[in-house]
């Protein structure tokens, strides 16, 4: 495994097979690591190890090339969703600075109709199962405020609650009952969003 690892950082084919998961990890410790630009050779060496294994067993390496496509984007300079999101957070802190007759001008200079943009976007998948156990713990009813829910789903008229994990997936959190609980909506933002709490 050092080996590939090496040969990924250079951008050199490398022959022994990884299966998708692991080949996932190595990107996405790559991306962690150095951003977009540091997914350039290794997101070439797995396309010259995606052309040698297919040549040599006469097969398709389909999961192996959904993650070409997908680190390609990113390394070419793809945003992901999240970046989308920051950027406009920062654009509307920015925006809520400048003085409102200035901002009046600026809203004329702007289309109705916004522009759109591809993105690449990486999700976890998470277990049913514990947003099931969750959401029936708390039974309808908010595990922050201990406010009943807002309102009943059109879908299946259950309590409209969203599972949040206490310590974030991104962050190396589990997708467990233990590191969620279920919350109502200003609860969930607040804890995105808001203020830290004394």
């Amino acid at each position: 495994m050092i080996a590939v690892y090496g040969r990924m950082v250079r951008g050199l084919e490398f022959k022994r097979a990884l299966s998708a998961p692991d080949m996932n990890y190595y990107l996405a410790t790559f991306l962690a690591e150095g951003r977009h630009e540091a997914l350039r050779n290794p997101v070439k060496a797995l396309w010259l190890h995606i052309e040698y294994y297919e040549k040599k067993n006469s097969v398709n390496l389909n999961a192996l090339r959904e993650l070409y496509a997908t680190y390609s984007a990113i390394s070419e300079g793809f945003k992901s969703s999240e970046s989308v999101q920051e950027d406009f957070l920062k654009a509307v802190e920015i925006a809520a600075k400048v003085p409102q007759a200035e901002r009046q001008r600026l809203l004329k200079s702007f289309g109705k109709i916004p522009r759109t943009r591809p993105v690449v976007s990486l999700v976890f998948e998470r277990n049913p199962y514990v947003v099931v156990e969750v959401l029936g713990r708390a039974n309808g009813y908010c595990e922050r405020c201990k406010s009943q829910a807002p309102f009943r789903k059109r879908k299946d008229n259950t309590p409209y609650l969203e599972v949040h994990h206490k310590v974030r997936l991104a962050d190396g959190g589990e997708d467990t009952v233990e590191n969620a609980v279920a919350l109502c909506p200003n609860c969930h933002r607040q804890l995105h969003f808001g203020r830290a709490e004394a």
